[in-house]
């Protein structure tokens, strides 16, 4: 069996379509479609079930896909095996948006000094996502906002980072935090994401009315409409703020007579991803970085 069928396979359950997957893969629609139905004759049975403008999993095909993907993943660690020293194989690593540009940076030099030959992939994501992509095995390790539950003995955390709450606003203000928070419009931190949760949470301990203008779950967006005067934001104290928006008015909520919980910034690894020595030098770059 051909284990690029099998990944044409995923790309269309991935996709929806066989058009679709044909145009992620760089193929044609119809060397696409006979790739299927080689598979479908091989394994004697239906793995499609196709419309006019769509394709979607048969039942067989979804009690197939976990094991192709295991398959998948195996065939391309095959060419890895060959290195004893397990500095040459692939390291995949998830990062929230706020802590690429603080903790990539070491993990890429470490990587291009230390194992030259491995393949490193960056993949940006949302906490919640990349967590789900490292429980599947998806990702060797992943940058999150800390979670709010108990992790499984599978993954071990490291924490990186503890991040205070700022209010960021466009200019000076010598009102009190309580009634700023009650006569200007407030862009928040969206509860339902990680990080938001852990924003929520502490504020909620203000007691204060919030006058609410959206929610939203991107710190850059967030900042940057504060910055066009919609609003101001409770945020954690991310590196980009005063990288990109210096010129706001960023003030720490201790200096405001209010001490709040911060949010952590964690870095997450499983314990059966294939490249722990790699992973070990990618922590141990971000730790000497700190």
């Amino acid at each position: 069996m051909d284990i690029r069928f099998l990944e044409s396979l995923i790309a269309v359950v991935e996709t929806g379509s066989i058009a679709a997957a044909a145009r992620k893969q760089g193929l044609t629609a119809a060397a696409l479609s006979g790739r299927i139905k080689t598979l479908e004759v091989q394994l004697d049975a239906k793995l499609l079930s196709r419309s006019a403008h769509a394709a979607k999993p048969t039942a067989a095909c979804l009690n197939l896909l976990p094991r192709a993907q295991k398959l998948i993943k195996q065939a391309h660690l095959l060419k890895f095996d060959i290195d004893d020293t397990g500095l040459s194989s692939r390291l995949h690593i998830g990062c929230i948006a706020t802590a690429l540009t603080q903790f990539v940076p070491s993990v890429i030099e470490a990587i291009q000094t230390k194992a030259p030959r491995a393949e490193l992939l960056i993949k940006p994501g949302a906490s919640s996502q990349l967590y789900n992509l490292l429980v599947a095995q998806k990702i060797d390790a992943a940058i999150t906002t800390a979670p709010h539950f108990e992790l499984p003995k599978s993954i071990h955390a490291t924490i990186l980072s503890n991040q205070q709450l700022v209010l960021v606003r466009k200019y000076p203000s010598q009102a009190s935090l309580k009634n700023q928070l009650l006569q200007s419009p407030f862009i928040a931190y969206d509860k339902t994401s990680w990080g938001g949760s852990r924003v929520y949470q502490s504020i909620s301990q203000l007691n204060f009315k919030k006058n609410i203008l959206c929610e939203l779950d991107s710190l850059e967006t967030i900042t940057e409409l504060v910055d066009e005067n919609l609003g101001i934001a409770i945020l954690p104290e991310w590196p980009g703020l005063y990288k990109h928006f210096k010129h706001l008015d960023i003030t720490p909520l201790n200096e405001l007579g209010h001490n709040l919980p911060h949010r952590q910034i964690v870095f997450l690894s499983h314990t059966l991803s294939e490249p722990q020595k790699l992973l070990e030098i990618a922590k141990n770059s971000i730790i000497a970085s700190l």
